[in-house]
């Protein structure tokens, strides 16, 4: 079983989901960020490796696309722009 920790937002529940720690020095600054920031740290057992390396995969993508999302909301996008993030990965899925 992995113990792992990241930070929660409750006065802000709109915020976007951070990445789970495991590692004892990064855990560490977590619990520094909630105490000296009035945060709150979130506690989950992982069964394996592979179950918390894919939950990180699946949160890192979320970031990404959350952070695209919202610079295109803020600087509109180009005439030669790619489609939106959430479209291809729409795509993707299909044909898979």
């Amino acid at each position: 079983m992995l113990h792992a920790y990241r930070l929660a937002y409750p006065d802000s529940p709109h915020a976007p989901e951070r990445l789970w720690e495991w590692e004892k020095v990064h855990v560490g600054r977590l619990l520094w960020n909630a105490t000296a920031c009035g945060r709150e740290l979130t506690h989950r057992y992982f069964p394996t490796w592979e179950a918390l390396v894919q939950e990180r995969l699946d949160e890192y993508r979320e970031l990404v696309r959350d952070m695209q999302d919202m610079y295109e909301e803020h600087h509109g996008r180009k005439h030669n722009d790619r489609r939106p993030t959430r479209e291809a990965e729409e795509q993707i899925k299909h044909t898979r």
